[in-house]
């Protein structure tokens, strides 16, 4: 993989990202196959949700080709959940990470190319003027909430690393090399389930009885 010189120039360009994507990453047609997963085009319709992780899943393939690296079936995937999972443990992700680093890989290139479904979403809208009717209102709210959440976490982390860089710098605080990790978790207090925010946004339950709680089928 290409590497780039700093924070900035990994995270710019011209463009749509999708498209500066495909072109790093060598991933040709890609646009056009996310038009016609969208649409149904020849198959079955596939969420924003679901070209999110098919691209992501896609770009870390091609990131471990490019480093030579030799890739077992379902690696790729699990690379994928390691990485963006709220349910990985922050040693589990930073494990990982190394294991790629250690592949050839550029994991804060690769990282910073992992796109979300609002990016999925913005390159066929606005690119590619492809629409398509909601058919799915819950799912659409569903996606949102996610996205928003995400980055909320994403910020957090930011915001707790320039803390710690300029803390450390101030000669304040001594640490070794570190990552950060946000790890939110949803506690019903009726039920006691703790659930990440992605498995009860997805589920959109805990492990509440409801007919124990009064509710009554209709």
């Amino acid at each position: 993989m290409a590497r780039l010189g700093n924070k900035a120039s990994r995270r710019g360009g011209r463009g749509p990202k999708i498209e500066r994507i495909a072109e790093r990453y060598r991933l040709s047609g890609l646009g056009d196959d996310l038009v016609a997963a969208w649409l149904g085009d020849g198959r079955e319709q596939q969420s924003l949700r679901e070209l999110e992780a098919n691209v992501n899943k896609r770009i870390i393939r091609a990131a471990l080709d490019q480093a030579g690296a030799h890739v077992l079936d379902g690696e790729a995937d699990n690379f994928y959940r390691l990485l963006t999972s709220d349910d990985v443990t922050a040693g589990s992700r930073t494990a990982a990470r190394n294991s790629l680093r250690e592949k050839g890989v550029d994991v804060e290139q690769l990282e910073a190319d992992i796109i979300s479904y609002q990016s999925v979403y913005n390159y066929l809208k606005r690119h590619r003027n492809v629409e398509r009717e909601p058919n799915d209102d819950k799912q659409t709210a569903t996606e949102s909430g996610l996205d928003t959440i995400r980055k909320l976490r994403s910020r957090l982390r930011t915001v707790t690393t320039d803390v710690i860089d300029r803390l450390v710098k101030a000669d304040e605080v001594f640490i070794g090399s570190y990552e950060v990790d946000v790890d939110i978790r949803v506690i019903c207090t009726d039920c006691e389930t703790r659930m990440t925010p992605t498995a009860l946004l997805s589920s959109g339950h805990c492990n509440c009885d409801r007919q124990s709680n009064g509710a009554v089928d209709e």
